[in-house]
Parts: C-alpha cells; sequence; structure tokens
C-alpha cells in the first residue's frame, strides 16, 4: 500500500516538482517611483544629456513627495547603464584635503554617492547655474596684466577649477610667465579665506583654463 505522504501531490492532478517551479518565473515587478520623482528612464536619459564631469543640484523627494530642502551638488564622474556616480562637492573640504593628504575631514560631507535610477527618489537633476554662466576675462586684457607684472609681485586672482567644481579665489605671487604662449605660474598662500600651510604653485593656460580676474595687490 503506497504511503498518502508519497502520493499527495497526484491526488490533485499537479506533480510536486511543477508546483514547485511555478513560482519562479512571476514577472519582476516594476521600481517604485516616489510621487513626482523622474522614472528610471527619464532619470537615466536626462543624466546623459547633461553629461560626464559636470556640476548638477540633485533634489530628492520624500516617500509622499515632498522634495529635500536642500539639494546635493556633486559633480558627475561617471555613468553606467544601472547608476550615476557623483563626486560631493565641497570647496572648503577639498582645499583643505589637499593641505594634507592623509587627513579625512568629516564636516560638510565628502566623497562619492553612487545614484540608482531605479530608486525612484530623484525629483530633478539641474546643472549648476554658477558654471553655466561663468566666463572668462577678456583675455586681451590678461595678458596685458600680466605683461605688466614683474616676477614675485603680490597678486589676486579668481579662476574656475574643473576639478573641484567651483570658483578659486586667492592671493599670492607670479613665479612665472609666458606671454607669447599665454601660460602663467601662481604660487598661492591663501585660497577662498582659507590660509594654507604650504603655498600651492599653480599652472594656468588662458587657452584652456577659466581665468575670471587678476590683479595686483596695492
Amino acid at each position: 500500500m503506497d504511503h498518502p505522504e508519497f502520493n499527495a501531490p497526484y491526488l490533485i492532478g499537479e506533480p510536486r516538482l511543477k508546483r514547485h517551479f511555478l513560482g519562479l518565473f512571476k514577472k519582476k515587478s516594476q521600481p517604485s517611483v516616489r510621487p513626482g520623482a523622474l522614472t528610471p528612464d527619464q532619470l537615466k536619459a536626462r543624466v546623459q544629456e547633461i553629461g560626464n564631469r559636470k556640476k548638477v543640484n540633485i533634489t530628492r523627494v520624500e516617500y509622499d513627495g515632498t522634495p529635500e530642502e536642500k539639494p546635493v551638488t556633486v559633480q558627475i564622474v561617471d555613468i553606467r547603464d544601472d547608476y550615476f556616480t557623483g563626486k560631493v562637492v565641497n570647496l572648503e573640504r577639498s582645499i583643505k584635503q589637499d593641505m594634507n593628504d592623509k587627513l579625512v575631514f568629516v564636516k560638510g560631507g565628502g566623497g562619492t554617492i553612487d545614484f540608482y535610477y531605479s530608486d525612484g527618489d530623484i525629483q530633478s537633476v539641474e546643472q549648476d547655474i554658477d558654471e553655466s554662466i561663468i566666463e572668462q576675462k577678456n583675455q586681451d586684457e590678461l595678458l596685458e596684466i600680466l605683461d605688466a607684472l614683474d616676477l614675485d609681485e603680490a597678486i589676486l586672482i579668481s579662476f574656475y577649477d574643473r576639478d573641484k567644481g567651483g570658483v578659486m579665489n586667492g592671493s599670492g605671487k607670479l613665479i612665472g610667465k609666458d606671454i607669447e604662449k599665454k601660460h602663467f605660474k601662481v604660487e598661492l598662500n591663501l585660497i577662498n579665506d582659507i590660509e594654507l600651510d604650504v603655498p600651492k604653485v599653480i599652472n594656468l593656460d588662458l587657452e584652456k583654463d577659466t581665468v575670471l580676474d587678476l590683479e595686483v595687490v596695492i
């Protein structure tokens, strides 16, 4: 006599293995998108439209669709099929880390963040307005100023640092120049009101770098 335990699946007309695997082929659920947020496809298209190395402000939304008060400002450093990576823009932190590579600053955050398209919590990604309106000071004027400056003369300079994603305002001195090639070199001891322990030497090329202002310290 057969034991009922082994015949139970067949008594209801369905093999045991067939019943066991039915649940493995269910259709995957779609990503959950919060009210007011971009769909994964919309977000991916938006990020690809803006492109790599651009500074953007990202606004996220809460579960009820309420936007977060303060956007996250990042520089897009990688765009993948499932997500994009942003480097948090914090000029103060970045300048201080340059002073000491072994020192870790927690204040204000930093590092990189992976934003997955399927998270469904991003309302908007907008290119930073400060970056889009930055214009270099007239090149001829800059060359005239450089030509008139003597080496080791004290200067004030303002330029856009694309690696850090922000405007740097510094004071220091001119330590090298080549008017014909439109290159010059400055040594700064103060950047964005942060006094550097060791002066920083910066090479600038007027054909490639965005110099906003250059003047003599009187």
